[in-house]
């Protein structure tokens, strides 16, 4: 469990406007253009994927990683902060 906190305090060290570009826009909003550029056009009929369905994905997908990468962030520093609340009790306690 102590390396999880350790990766996080890394990630949460470069501050969390890298975090959502990196792993946010880049990661999953490029990502999940890509993947929908390719699969989209032919779930829907079987053509090869389309420029207008990729510049439009290239385009939203990455503005829905922000909020993610936001999403993310939001609930990791949520995690770390209860854990690390839940050590600082047990060290107080054990005293």
């Amino acid at each position: 469990m102590r390396s999880k906190f350790e990766k996080w305090e890394k990630l949460r060290a470069k501050g969390e406007w890298n975090f959502i570009l990196k792993y946010g826009v880049l990661l999953w909003g490029v990502g999940t253009a890509v993947l929908f550029s390719l699969f989209f056009p032919m779930a829907m009929g079987g053509k090869m994927p389309s420029l207008p369905v990729f510049a439009l994905s290239i385009v939203l997908f990455p503005i829905g990683g922000i909020a993610w990468g936001h999403f993310i962030w939001i609930f990791g520093e949520n995690a770390y902060m209860k854990a690390k609340l839940s050590e600082q009790r047990h060290a107080a306690d054990s005293r």
